[in-house]
């Protein structure tokens, strides 16, 4: 599967809302994935941790700039191909600090990775009518569980129309 730009833009914004990460966290470890590389573009990313591991505070300002305000706005050439350049290394920091995000990304429209999805969805349905929650709790969950559903009902009937060749509309969707 190909990865936009535009939908790493979006992963980045998930990213960084996840409880615990910041922009200056993100910047760190996709910096840290751009030097370990075998082979790294020919864009400016300064190193930002030194060998004893302190934060070198002055590059980790100026990283962040490139790539959080700068470069991920993709609105002209040079910031899309430095952007796109850096893929590999915000793909490989999302992947080893947020596996679920990064499956997400990689997997999201997967019809294995929807089941699991449901299950999970299913599940916290179960344990929370089982745990008396609050019914605001029990209905948020079923709509996040119905939601999954639906996108899992849409995106099966796509696989299986590309695959069988011929478009099934049902009555009653």
């Amino acid at each position: 599967m190909k990865i936009t730009p535009e939908q790493v833009c979006e992963a980045l914004d998930a990213w960084v809302c996840r409880p615990g990460m910041t922009q200056e966290q993100a910047t760190i470890l996709i910096t840290e994935a751009f030097w370990d590389l075998k082979e790294r573009p020919n864009i400016d990313v300064q190193r930002v941790t030194f060998d004893d591991g302190a934060v070198d505070q002055r590059a980790l300002g100026v990283n962040r700039v490139k790539i959080f305000e700068r470069w991920k706005a993709i609105d002209t050439r040079d910031k899309r191909e430095k952007f796109t350049a850096l893929i590999p290394a915000i793909m490989e920091a999302i992947r080893f600090s947020d596996f679920r995000l990064y499956c997400e990304i990689t997997d999201g429209k997967s019809i294995t990775y929807m089941i699991a999805g449901l299950n999970k969805e299913y599940g916290d349905v179960v344990e929370s009518g089982l745990l008396f929650a609050d019914p605001a709790v029990v209905e948020r969950e079923t709509d996040e569980l119905i939601e999954k559903a639906i996108a899992f009902k849409r995106a099966y009937r796509q696989q299986y129309q590309q695959k069988a060749g011929w478009n099934y509309e049902s009555s009653f969707c």
